[in-house]
């Protein structure tokens, strides 16, 4: 039972990985990036040549995949994980992931005797590094209850949300708050910024008083320097704030915040910053405002 897989080895997936890891698991990684799992083998990783062959020895493997058309490829496509995972074993989609595709994908799996579980995080790959991260999961208590010890050792809480889709959709309501919370720090922090505050005393007044947030306090200072390097890129960004939408409009529930952010979250991208914190949104605001960077 201490034989782990993680496929996909970016910015999350690669905290995961070395969190098990120190956690005395033995983990298997793969990621279509070779220099990414040869990165970990220092640390005591082994590198699978397939998702087939990552699984194939592990009771549990969790995908930290970049999309669902990722996610399907890599579970049920040639050389997946359905190829190497056997009847009574667990695999965990922690990206963020469309509610009722993920459902369909439980059902399918469960056919096979396999267990799916959608346990999100919410928490950027800084927080990810330090384990300051919350798993949300949606899936068969039974198959929860055995994953639940690992996420503990890894994670700050594990928080059981529902059936299978019930985490995706708790992952999803999260992430547009926290969209929500960055546009709000974006055009405060630009106001004064344009109103000749000093940086400094502005940032040391926000994290000090109500309108703090982890955001603010964790991205604050490096949005004021004009710094964005990704700890939650701008293309993710699109794409989440994509299902938040999508959900939304299956739900019939008015978002009409969360799409005006999504257009400045896709002129980002329109001009080339798709691997930049999507905190690089208050670049666009700056320029808006007649602010320039002598920096």
């Amino acid at each position: 039972m201490d034989n782990i897989a993680v496929i996909g080895l970016g910015l999350m997936g690669t905290p995961l990985a070395t969190l098990l890891m120190r956690a005395g698991y033995r983990v298997t990684g793969y990621d279509i990036m070779e220099k990414q799992a040869s990165a970990l083998v220092p640390l005591g990783m082994s590198v699978a040549k397939s998702p087939r062959e990552a699984a194939a020895g592990a009771w549990l493997t969790l995908l930290s995949l970049p999309n669902w058309d990722a996610v399907r490829q890599v579970v049920e496509g040639p050389e997946g994980v359905l190829e190497g995972a056997r009847p009574g074993r667990i695999v965990v989609d922690t990206g963020t992931s469309p509610p009722r595709e993920t459902a369909a994908m439980a059902a399918r799996l469960a056919a096979k005797g396999i267990d799916w579980l959608d346990v999100p995080i919410s928490g950027s790959s800084a927080q990810a590094r330090e384990g300051n991260m919350v798993f949300m999961a949606g899936g068969r208590r039974g198959a929860f209850e055995k994953i639940e010890p690992v996420l503990d050792k890894i994670g700050k809480k594990t928080v059981y949300a529902g059936e299978n889709g019930a985490g995706a959709t708790l992952k999803l309501v999260v992430n547009h708050i926290l969209y929500l919370n960055e546009a709000a720090a974006i055009e405060g922090l630009v106001l004064g910024r344009k109103a000749g505050l000093d940086p400094e005393i502005m940032f040391d007044a926000i994290v000090s008083g109500a309108a703090s947030s982890d955001l603010i306090a964790a991205r604050g200072r490096e949005m004021l320097a004009g710094r964005f390097e990704p700890k939650g890129p701008v293309g993710i960004a699109v794409k989440d704030m994509g299902l938040i939408l999508e959900m939304a409009g299956q739900l019939g529930v008015m978002l009409p915040m969360g799409g005006l952010y999504q257009q400045f979250l896709l002129e980002a991208r329109h001009r080339g910053w798709e691997r930049e914190d999507a905190t690089a949104v208050m670049k666009i605001y700056e320029q808006l405002a007649g602010i320039s960077r002598k920096d």
